[in-house]
């Protein structure tokens, strides 16, 4: 093997250990980049769960608050509802036996 050969190959090895090295850089990077972004979906994951959780147990507090203050709307409010949901589950029950 000649002397320029023998460069030449070895010219090819350290190119393609730069670029190894280079991919192993980038994958790293990556890696990291990925992490953060599963670290921020977790976040922000918690943030809307605490979000929610305040806001049931204030529409709870809510309701509380206009039951006692009305109790005789809220009750008619309530039979209302349940003969609405009552109806509409009697209606799809008919409508499902006449097929």
């Amino acid at each position: 093997m000649s002397e320029n050969e023998k460069r030449s190959v070895l010219g090819k090895a350290v190119h393609a250990g730069e670029r190894v090295i280079g991919v192993g850089a980038e994958a790293a990077r990556l890696k990291v980049r990925a992490s953060h972004a599963v670290e921020d979906a977790m976040t922000e994951a918690r943030r809307i769960a605490k979000r929610s959780r305040h806001a049931a147990e204030d529409l709870v507090d809510e309701a509380a608050y206009r039951i006692k203050r009305d109790p005789l709307r809220s009750v008619a409010i309530v039979l209302a509802v349940g003969l609405g949901v009552g109806a509409l589950a009697g209606f799809l029950a008919g409508r499902g036996s006449r097929r």
